[in-house]
């Protein structure tokens, strides 16, 4: 190890340490060091394993006295890598058994440009889940509950597992107390058409002039058809004509012979079949890869931020973001652009069979196109999702707190102008809570962990003061030696290991916090509107039972679900709660296309994509439980990386509004016979797609 060095052009000293290179660290993968003496390492399909740091074994690195953990690798692969970097509490490997980690780090680098990617350990207390992005960095992921530097008894390089062996180089690993040079080569890796450079494909377009003549042939065909939908036994909304019930005007739930459908307005059987972020184009940010555009693209984003040190929080600077999809319309239709877009869109999701716009979506073309919807309360609101200036824990506000149910009547408010409209299915209250990513949290415990003031550790301080009437007897209980029972008030660390009693008492104090997340906006909700459905919360996954709290108040439990089929998490909701389940996300993604990650599912071909489409849609519609799901997302993601990074190749259109046909087809066919397969009266698409390990971060 190399110690201490001063910083170049001032006085100031830069504590940096650099880790050395060694074969007996390596457990998973080769490594070989270049003649440019980088170390180039090769990661088998089930991903590498390097153990950067061992507390027994770096006895001179007190982790406390750095700031940051610097990485500098270059994919040399002509796709994506997801990279991890994992914190274990006690050693990673106990005899033949691998253990979980504490926390893992993910994060993506795009093909054949050199990254440094500073880890800021103030990450570890783990408030953040998506960190802000440093220069030419993708999306990083944050799992897993608070770890504290004295604790941390290993780190290791990972990498996910690949589809084939990965290769990547890396010159240098160091802790330091000091923001490293970021800088990155000046490479233009984007064409004004926002189209990745480094690769050919098929349908890839030649040049503007191209792209103007092909959305000009998209929107002509568009308008000479005839706006309805394809299948003859489909009504206006999308419902199933041959499939009637009780008719409100409004949709709403009905269950027959065990199977639960939605109804639409005029009174026929409908199950949702949406799609999400209906937006003309995708953004951009152009300051984390403001190299890689070109010249005219980078003068226009003035506003730019290369990096900005000490700061976890994701920027949002509208100036920081371009539109290429936007551009390629305003250059082929001029002033008329948008409702060009709208018009080409419309056709397009008809055609396709979808009766559901899904969450994100314009909110113009929303009424321009006469069709159900759904909204995203926590977007749609202006207050955002009900919060109060103290959190808990990431995004989970002080819900004993008046300021909570203050702030959830000012969001509910916001439902006030849809509430008249019968296209409008039902609202999704928010979207993926950063808090519900972690496994088996018990929020009360994090709340204790927590030195700040809130009422709801008045309340549980109140709580247990009642329950165990003096401290000595609560001490003994929770193996603790507080004075009076304000210590509680005080902060303690990982407060449920220190007992079974205190593990119980926390757990029920947690899911009650989390009712009261739930129900006190809810009620709000169904206050303003009570003709539409209360859609639920959307969780990314269930991670623990106590998710299900307050989720009496909804009409259907969401959940965002990327696994091969739906039913997994259908069937463990329904077990739970008997109530119909709603998809919110899913996709697919491929690499033949112009991009360099999949998304969360990944197959090998756009054909492929069509499988997967039709085998998850269709799988799941022999749940009865099943009302329908909503693919992520209508474009494909920017190749440079959306706000947070994520550049996926799971559009069902291009950046030049061509569509992937292999998969608009399939859709089309699944589309066409899904109400008779919910039903039981045709088998469900049994193919399974060719799947593979996925690039995605």
């Amino acid at each position: 190890m190399i110690g201490t060095h001063e910083k170049e052009n001032t006085a100031e000293a830069e504590h940096r340490i650099l880790l050395e290179w060694k074969q007996s660290r390596l457990y998973r993968g080769t490594m070989e060091r270049q003649e440019d003496n980088r170390m180039r390492f090769t990661c088998p399909v089930e991903g590498l394993d390097y153990q950067l740091y061992s507390r027994e074994e770096d006895k001179a690195v007190r982790l406390e006295d750095f700031a940051y953990l610097c990485l500098k690798p270059e994919v040399l692969e002509a796709h994506s890598m997801c990279f991890q970097l994992s914190f274990y509490e006690k050693a990673a490997v106990t005899g033949e058994e691998e253990q979980e980690p504490e926390m893992r780090i993910i994060f993506g680098l795009l093909p054949g440009i050199p990254t440094m990617v500073p880890f800021d350990f103030h990450i570890l207390d783990s408030q953040v889940i998506f960190p802000e992005r440093t220069p030419g960095r993708l999306k990083m992921s944050i799992f897993g509950k608070p770890i504290r530097l004295c604790d941390i008894r290993e780190i290791r390089l990972q990498t996910a597992p690949g589809f084939a062996p990965f290769q990547f180089t890396l010159p240098e690993c160091f802790f330091t107390d000091t923001f490293p040079d970021c800088s990155l080569p000046q490479r233009q890796l984007i064409d004004d058409l926002g189209q990745w450079t480094q690769k050919s494909w098929n349908k890839k377009v030649e040049n503007r002039e191209s792209c103007s003549r092909i959305l000009h042939k998209l929107l002509e065909h568009a308008e000479k058809s005839s706006g309805g939908y394809p299948f003859p036994d489909w009504d206006e909304y999308g419902g199933y004509r041959k499939k009637p019930f009780t008719k409100t005007g409004w949709f709403h739930l009905e269950r027959e012979n065990g199977r639960f459908w939605l109804v639409d307005p005029a009174g026929n059987a409908f199950l949702s079949s949406g799609v999400d972020c209906i937006n003309p184009g995708v953004e951009t940010r152009i300051g984390p890869v403001e190299n890689f555009v070109g010249e005219t693209v980078r003068n226009r984003c003035s506003g730019t931020v290369m990096d900005r040190p000490g700061s976890l929080a994701m920027s949002h600077n509208k100036e920081d973001f371009f539109n290429f999809g936007v551009e390629n319309l305003k250059a082929a239709f001029g002033e008329n652009w948008k409702e060009s877009w709208m018009k080409l869109v419309r056709h397009y999701l008809v055609s396709w069979g979808i009766n559901t716009i899904g969450n994100w979506s314009d909110r113009e073309f929303i009424r321009f196109a006469r069709m159900p919807y759904v909204i995203p309360m926590d977007s749609f609101s202006r207050e955002g999702f009900p919060h109060t200036q103290t959190a808990v824990f990431r995004d989970f506000p002080d819900v004993f707190s008046p300021e909570y149910e203050a702030s959830a009547q000012r969001y509910a408010q916001s439902l006030a102008e849809y509430a008249g409209d019968p296209f409008l299915i039902g609202y999704f209250m928010r979207n993926e809570p950063a808090w519900a990513f972690v496994y088996d949290l018990n929020i009360a415990e994090e709340m204790l962990a927590n030195p700040a003031g809130m009422v709801s550790k008045d309340v549980f301080a109140e709580r247990m003061n009642k329950k165990y009437g003096d401290i000595a007897r609560f001490n003994q209980a929770w193996g603790t030696d507080l004075a009076d029972f304000e210590g509680l008030k005080k902060g303690i660390y990982k407060a449920a290991s220190r007992s079974v009693q205190a593990a119980a008492d926390l757990r029920q104090f947690s899911e009650e916090m989390i009712a009261r997340y739930v129900e006190i906006p809810a009620k709000a909700l169904r206050k303003v509107d009570p003709n539409h459905l209360n859609l639920g919360m959307r969780y990314a996954y269930i991670t623990d039972k106590s998710l299900l709290c307050g989720s009496g108040c909804f009409d259907v439990f969401s959940i965002n679900s990327y696994q091969l089929t739906p039913l997994e998490p259908v069937e463990q909701v329904a077990g739970w709660l008997d109530k119909p389940v709603m998809v919110g996300e899913f996709h697919q993604g491929a690499l033949d296309a112009g991009l360099t990650a999949h998304g969360i599912r990944g197959v090998t071909t756009q054909e492929q994509r069509g499988c997967a489409y039709r085998y998850y849609v269709e799988q799941g519609l022999t749940n009865p439980y099943f009302l329908g799901a909503h693919y992520f997302q209508l474009n494909d993601q920017s190749c440079l990386g959306r706000f947070d990074g994520e550049n996926y190749q799971i559009g069902l259109v291009d950046v030049c509004m061509q569509e992937y046909e292999a998969m608009t087809a399939a859709m089309k066919e699944c589309h066409s016979h899904m109400y008779q397969v919910a039903a039981g009266e045709t088998p469900a698409w049994d193919t399974e797609p060719e799947d593979i390990e996925p690039i995605h971060y």
